[in-house]
């Protein structure tokens, strides 16, 4: 809220003329379409029905067209005659279904169909032999000479067609072929080639005013099809028959040079070496299986030689290597050892050591240990021998292999040539064993040579005719007249300029909707609508205008209103009776409130009321003819004080401009305010006369009233821009008059959607 020069709250935001940004342009609102076509339901209806039974008329003046159905069923072919790109290929070897299907719709199919069945005669396919058509235009000529001058004129206008000029008749065969050309056309524009899902399967159908022309047609297209597939496959035969001899015959010759050079290259190569690649290769592959094993042995002569030397100086038991432990003298030796030994120690045992027959012992002791150090030195020089004997010989075949290895370098490059050649002559060899292979089959395959297609079903004459035209016919007709109603019922709507909703309203005035005052009554009397609502205080329309009553009061809850005017945009737009409403109703609610009816042109209030044309009243109070006391009118039924201007009052020479924005008005007021806890201003429409804008300055808040689906949208932007460039205290907008079951019609739901739902709260 912001406040305005007059210290009233406003709404911020409120647009200056221009409704707000709408945050939901993008959201498409259902229930609001689905409303708007429900309430134009009788115009689609019509609409459609008129389409319809227009479509249905149109319908009935078609010719009778029957379809007769042939199925061909297509099989992939198992084999190809040949598969190289240079080559002639048959007709179907990378042909697929929709391949055929191309092939069954051709021209050259559809004229041998045309002269097969001679079509050209048959005037259903020939327009020229039809009968001619008399034309409107033809009827005229009949009745009706144009005169020379007007000819030329006709004739621009395409009216009428230019004389013919003179020249050399027209060649017959260039007359046959174009004839044949429009009869073919017309076959195929016959002609309906559909293929049956999932399988190979093809159906050909055929639209004729005849039923046996397009059984006839159909199963000739059939016939035709596969005689021409078969013709096809035999000149592909035939033409790659004679391909692939002259191509035998070049590989043989072909291959025959190949074989040549290779067997040349390798005797060449034999010649230069002695021996053959091959013959150098096995005993290279021999002589390094001997190296390999020739240095196995002397590695393991080395070792043996280095572990028996470490023994020997290491002095170890001669028992724990098995090389001297497998020697007869040291096996011997130490056994005569072993008895010295315990034969020395049994001496021990009955003399000492310095005893004659100890040292003997101890000699023979020495004796066997020399004996056996000798021995294993024999026995490692052994090995050391066998392995320098082992090194020497792998040292010999090492130089073997490298001799080898040279040779077989030298005749590997000699090798490559010929393994080119090699290769050149077997691939030679294996194209000509394909197509010499290939040749033998083409040569028995024109023989064999059979159709890739069948027919599964012949056509039979149809029964009945096609419908599926006069049915889709009718139902665009159907949905066109549909769519025709629904198009004019948005039109409608969108021709519509007013306001039919209160979300419509506040969109487009950038103003808050303060109520919504339902209409009574049929003939829309002031009068019937105040007696409504004195009867039935519980009614619908005395709770709205308590609701507005409420709003107009919390427009500003720091400090509520005590003036409020209302006016609107033109006469008639409910606003003294609005007014009228509010104030009696701050009566029955017990707070004292006092409606001046400032329109000095028209009073309304008057008539309204009921109340006495004599006697003193608004204009008296302003001119002190009377007071304010005297000048007021209180009316008995409803207890409601009016200051209103009564038509016995002289108002001939009175400017009401200057009588309302006089000193003396603007007293009243204050005095009013005093005296009542509400004051209430009726006010003349805003676009015709320029009161209500004098008199906003008097008022806390200013009512907008707003007639239902009746104000232009144009004035009520209006009206309101010119309040607001005096900085009016504009409160709000009262949507007035509102018919609810028109209203719930328009997708309406802020009153009457919801007030349907909910009326046992009201007594009406």
């Amino acid at each position: 809220m912001k406040e305005n020069k007059f210290g009233s709250m406003q709404p911020v935001g409120a647009y200056q003329g221009h409704p707000p940004p709408d945050d939901d342009d993008d959201v498409i609102d259902l229930r609001a379409i689905f409303a708007r076509l429900w309430r134009g339901k009788w115009i689609i209806l019509i609409c459609t029905l008129f389409a319809g039974a227009f479509g249905y008329l149109t319908a009935t003046q078609y010719v009778p067209i029957y379809r007769a159905t042939a199925k061909v069923m297509f099989d992939a072919p198992g084999r190809e005659i040949i598969d190289i790109g240079a080559g002639p290929v048959t007709p179907t070897a990378r042909n697929g279904l929709q391949d055929q299907i191309e092939i069954l719709r051709s021209t050259n199919l559809a004229e041998a169909v045309v002269d097969e069945l001679r079509l050209v005669e048959n005037a259903e396919f020939n327009p020229r032999l039809r009968p001619p058509v008399v034309t409107v235009m033809d009827r005229v000529r009949e009745f009706v000479t144009v005169p020379e001058w007007a000819r030329d004129s006709l004739r621009d206008l395409g009216i009428m067609e230019p004389p013919s000029a003179g020249g050399p008749p027209p060649d017959p065969e260039a007359v046959a072929a174009l004839e044949r050309r429009i009869v073919t056309e017309a076959l195929l524009a016959r002609l309906a080639i559909r293929p049956v899902p999932d399988s190979r399967v093809i159906e050909i159908g055929v639209f004729s005013e005849n039923p046996r022309t397009a059984a006839l047609v159909a199963n000739t297209f059939a016939e035709q099809y596969i005689f021409d597939q078969l013709e096809a496959r035999l000149d592909a035969t035939r033409t790659a028959t004679g391909w692939l001899s002259g191509r035998v015959e070049e590989l043989r010759e072909r291959l025959q040079v190949a074989e040549e050079a290779v067997e040349t290259a390798r005797a060449a190569q034999s010649f230069q070496a002695g021996q053959s690649l091959e013959i150098t290769q096995q005993q290279l592959q021999a002589l390094n299986a001997t190296l390999s094993v020739a240095r196995n042995s002397t590695r393991t002569a080395e070792a043996t030689f280095q572990r028996l030397n470490a023994a020997l100086e290491d002095e170890t038991e001669y028992g724990a290597i098995p090389e001297f432990r497998n020697s007869p003298l040291i096996d011997q030796v130490r056994t005569r050892r072993t008895e010295l030994l315990s034969q020395r120690a049994s001496l021990l045992e009955t003399v000492t050591e310095e005893h004659p027959a100890v040292q003997r012992v101890d000699t023979l002791l020495e004796e066997a240990s020399r004996t056996m150090r000798d021995e294993a030195e024999q026995i490692v020089e052994a090995s050391r021998l066998e392995w320098q004997s082992l090194q020497q010989e792998e040292t010999e075949i090492e130089a073997d292999v490298r001799a080898l290895e040279t040779l077989a370098l030298e005749q590997s490059r000699d090798a490559v040539t010929i393994r080119q050649l090699e290769r050149e002559a077997e691939a030679s060899r294996i194209l000509y064993e394909n197509f010499l292979s290939r040749l033998q089959e083409t040569s028995q395959q024109e023989q064999l040579e059979e159709p890739d297609a069948r027919i599964l079903t012949r056509a039979e004459p149809p029964f009945s005719p096609q419908t599926q035209r006069q049915n889709r016919t009718l139902a665009v007709s159907l949905i066109a007249g549909a769519l025709a109603g629904i198009g004019i019922i948005f039109l409608l709507d969108k021709l519509n300029n007013t306001f039919r909703s209160a979300p419509q309203l506040e969109q487009m005035t950038g103003e808050t909707v303060l109520g919504v005052i339902p209409v009574v009554g049929k003939r829309l009397r002031r009068k019937t609508v105040l007696q409504r609502f004195r009867e039935k205080p519980k009614s619908a329309l005395a709770e709205a205008v308590r609701s507005l009553r409420t709003s107009i009061l919390f427009s500003n809850v720091d400090k509520p209103p005590k003036v409020v005017m209302f006016t609107s945009s033109v006469p008639r737009e409910g606003k003294s009776t609005t007014a009228t409403l509010v104030a009696m109703t701050s009566r029955q609610m017990g707070r004292s409130a006092i409606i001046v009816d400032c329109d000095l042109r028209l009073p309304a209030l008057a008539d309204l009321l009921g109340a006495k044309t004599d006697g003193p009243g608004l204009l008296s109070a302003i001119e002190g003819t009377a007071t304010l006391e005297e000048a007021i009118h209180r009316d008995e039924e409803s207890g409601l004080h009016v200051l209103m201007t009564k038509p016995s009052e002289p108002r001939s020479t009175v400017n009401a401009a200057d009588i309302l924005s006089s000193k003396r008005f603007d007293d009243m007021i204050e005095e009013l305010k005093r005296t009542y806890d509400l004051v209430i201003l009726d006010t003349p429409p805003t676009l015709a006369v320029a009161d209500p804008r004098i008199l906003s300055s008097h008022a806390d808040v200013v009512v907008y009233v707003v007639r239902w689906d009746s104000t232009p949208r144009g004035a009520v932007l209006e009206g309101l821009k010119e309040l607001r460039t005096i900085n009016a205290p504009i409160g709000g907008v009262v949507l007035s008059m509102l018919n609810e079951a028109k209203a719930s019609r328009y997708a309406y739901e802020g009153y009457s959607s919801y007030r349907g739902r909910y009326r046992n709260y009201y007594v009406d």
